[in-house]
């Protein structure tokens, strides 16, 4: 039976060509997005919902960073509100409304527009999180609710670590860590599951087997395409041709630098694996299939003498014509002495066959 295939992603939401760039799609039936404002310094924190984004501007400056967390992109109004607040280019705010895009580092002016693709619960799709760092402020914009951004909230809470003396850069790299560090307990489950193909595989390989090794590779290689611009994205913070990235942040981003490659070697790890696997798989079934035909052959080889054995006795020749014409036809003991004649050949042969080793 053939397993229904998984729906294909559609990443994206494209426009007529030839539309202006910057224009922002307008969706109908959209509902305007949850707003969570966590404004924080070394002195306190204060977190908010927000209604109505013009609530935003009087938050600006009471604390030195403050995050603007944003959950729905397809409400035009509010987004334009918000980027007429924090002074957002009609195209960062274009990109943030098209949810296919890749990760990638705009400097636009005094600000950096930044995309990081965040993995779900069902992997490989991936989630699009719009960040905007600008001069003590930090914007995301998420597809939907629910993140991994949760160890980062509570330690603005409690002011664990660096992040409450820092600033918004610092933010910016925190939330970038999270998602990069997001990636590993994707990659362990899918460790787990070709460990557990690859017994299958050794010990009783199905059709089954093929298509979980096929869809396991399938989801390493768009991961791969997910993960890979987001080395190419940090190099570009690294560089710091903005100006908004400070030296001891410079530290940390190289550090997610390196988390970023260890997942794409891991998942190139695995991808190889799968491969060697259907290797194996192959393999496997051709070791099958030769077992088969050893014991097809074996058996058929046993009763090619015992046929010649029966057919020999089975001509029509009359003894009484001539004594040389079968007399053992003739013989009151010839029915047992054929069988007699067969059951030796073929123990003898069986024997023959057990001391060469062909029967382990």
């Amino acid at each position: 039976m053939i397993k229904p295939r998984r729906p294909r992603l559609r990443v994206g939401r494209y426009k007529p060509a030839g539309t202006a760039p910057g224009t922002l799609s307008v969706h109908p039936e959209a509902t305007p997005p949850t707003i969570h404002v966590i404004s924080y310094g070394p002195d306190g924190v204060q977190e908010m919902d927000v209604g109505d984004p013009a609530d935003l501007r009087a938050m600006l400056g009471r604390l030195p960073v403050v995050w603007v967390d944003v959950h729905g992109v397809e409400h035009v109004e509010t987004l334009r509100a918000i980027g007429e607040i924090f002074e957002l280019h009609p195209l960062a705010l274009e990109d943030v409304m098209s949810v296919g895009q890749r990760a990638k580092v705009e400097p636009y002016d005094s600000q950096l527009f930044v995309i990081i693709r965040m993995p779900t619960a069902h992997p490989p799709e991936t989630e699009q999180v719009s960040l905007v760092l600008g001069q003590g402020f930090v914007l995301t914009f998420q597809q939907r609710s629910g993140d991994f951004f949760d160890p980062v909230r509570e330690r603005i809470r409690k002011g664990g670590g660096l992040i409450r003396t820092l600033g918004s850069d610092y933010l910016t790299y925190a939330l970038f860590d999270a998602v990069i560090d997001s990636y590993f307990p994707v990659l362990d489950g899918i460790g787990d599951r070709l460990e557990t193909l690859e017994e299958v595989v050794l010990e009783e390989p199905t059709q089954e087997t093929v298509a979980d090794i096929h869809e396991t590779k399938r989801t390493l290689i768009a991961l791969r395409k997910v993960i890979g611009p987001h080395r190419e994205a940090i190099n570009t913070l690294l560089r710091n041709d903005h100006g908004l990235i400070g030296p001891q942040t410079s530290i940390f981003l190289r550090d997610v630098y390196d988390h970023a490659i260890r997942i794409a070697e891991l998942g190139e790890a695995y991808r190889e694996l799968s491969s060697d696997l259907m290797s194996t798989y192959l393999s496997a079934l051709s070791n099958r299939m030769n077992e088969v035909m050893k014991v097809l052959t074996i058996i058929a080889s046993i009763f090619i003498p015992l046929s010649f054995v029966a057919g020999l006795y089975g001509m029509n020749f009359d003894p009484a014509v001539s004594r040389w014409n079968m007399p053992e036809l003739g013989w009151p003991l010839g029915y047992p002495f054929a069988l007699s004649l067969m059951l030796i050949i073929g123990g003898g042969f069986l024997w023959f066959v057990w001391r060469k080793g062909w029967l382990s």
